[in-house]
């Protein structure tokens, strides 16, 4: 595993697998995920990434949110 794509492939399935959170306990309100996609504004950056990295469907609504951005580097995951 050399490449940053097989990394954050390798976190992806992590993810998935540890932290699937079917009922979506403790996700943020709002559009505070939109915000941190579009890199729009200061949210709470570190509680929310926190989250994000351990909650599978967030982890998946961030990377939609921003591939629809057209912002795809996962500086913050």
């Amino acid at each position: 595993m050399g490449s940053e794509k097989e990394l954050l492939e390798a976190f992806e399935r992590i993810i998935h697998e540890d932290f699937p959170n079917p009922q979506r306990i403790g996700c943020p309100e709002g559009d505070a995920l939109l915000r941190l996609a579009e890199g729009s504004g200061h949210v709470e950056q570190t509680l929310l990434l926190t989250h994000i990295r351990q909650c599978a469907p967030c982890f998946d609504d961030l990377k939609e949110l921003r591939r629809k951005a057209g912002n795809q580097s996962p500086q913050d995951l």
